[in-house]
Order: structure tokens, then C-alpha cells, then sequence
């Protein structure tokens, strides 16, 4: 069987390519501020009424940093049982959603996120949800994620759009580090 590759096609593994390498330079951007702790606070937030993020006390520690993955713990006042993971996998840089109980099980809703498109760049990256996402809860079809480091104005920002519409952005303050 004879395989015809058309020039087309090898653009597209160069743009894949391209992407791949917008995406490890995003994750290196996390390096810098690995060994601490951040607080932030919610600037938007357009979901259920009286959602726990309005008005709380944001923390994220970046403690787990290693070439191919970056795990965040993700505090909201008290409650410590979220972990984002933003990890390099064959298939590109894949954003998950870590929910643990206080006992450390998993909450059922768990390992949610999508993996990287095309439109991030080097400081920011948007993850529409993934085919198991989208499998396991239906209605998160319409989620789009995105992070965010500006180290010229030393903010992280953690986004969650629906359908398009910016539906919560928190902010975390990178000057001003809180040691572990």
C-alpha cells in the first residue's frame, strides 16, 4: 500500500510542533515561582448564585514542580481539597482537576480538564474540556479553562469560561511569595 503525504499535512505537524514547544515554554514560565505559596481573590465571578468563590481567601502552592508536570494545590478559604495539574503529555499540555475528600479519596467528579489548544502562547493557555471530560459530565461541553503567568505584572490568573463567556477569574499575586 503506497501512502501519500500531501505538503498540507507536514504543515501540520509543524504547527503541532510549534504548539508543543509554546506549551513547554508556558510550562517552564512556572519554575520561577516553584517552593512557594501565592494568595489570591476572585476579580469576576458569573456562576451560581453565592458561589464559595466570591468573597473567599485564595491560596495556590506551587511545591510539586518537575519538568513534565506541575501540581497546585488550590485553596479556597479552608477547604483544601483541590489540586490543579498542568502536565506535558504525548498529546500536548493537559490541564486536570484533582478533588480529594478530607480523608483523601476521590471526589467522583475528579481528573475533569482538557488538553491545550492552539491559541495559547508562552504566557497563556487555553484548555477546552477533553473527550473523557465531556464524557463523564456532559454539561461541562461548554468549559474552557485558561491560565495565565504575567511576570511583568507578577499576576497568575486561573479563568473558566462557558460557552465562550468569561464566567470566573481569580488573580494571585506572584510579588509577593509566601514560604512553605
Amino acid at each position: 500500500m503506497r501512502i501519500l503525504l500531501s505538503i498540507p499535512f507536514f504543515l501540520f505537524l509543524a504547527a503541532c510542533d510549534g504548539q508543543t514547544d509554546t506549551q513547554r515554554e508556558f510550562l517552564n514560565q512556572y519554575s520561577e515561582y516553584c517552593g512557594y505559596a501565592y494568595e489570591g481573590s476572585t476579580n469576576f465571578v458569573d456562576l451560581s448564585s453565592g458561589h464559595l468563590f466570591e468573597n473567599a481567601r485564595l491560596t495556590m502552592t506551587l511545591s510539586n514542580c518537575d519538568e513534565d508536570e506541575i501540581r497546585i494545590p488550590f485553596h479556597v478559604d479552608d477547604d483544601t481539597s483541590r489540586t490543579w495539574i498542568v502536565k506535558m503529555t504525548p498529546q500536548g499540555l493537559h490541564l486536570s482537576h484533582d478533588h480529594r475528600y478530607p480523608d483523601g479519596t476521590q471526589h467522583d467528579n475528579n481528573f475533569y480538564g482538557g488538553y491545550a489548544d492552539g491559541e495559547g502562547s508562552s504566557s497563556i493557555q487555553y484548555f477546552p474540556a477533553d473527550h473523557r471530560t465531556i464524557e463523564e459530565r456532559p454539561a461541562r461541553a461548554a468549559n474552557r479553562w485558561a491560565k495565565e503567568i504575567d511576570p511583568e505584572n507578577e499576576k497568575y490568573y486561573y479563568r473558566l469560561y462557558l460557552n465562550g463567556e468569561l464566567r470566573l477569574e481569580a488573580e494571585f499575586d506572584l510579588s509577593r511569595p509566601i514560604a512553605l
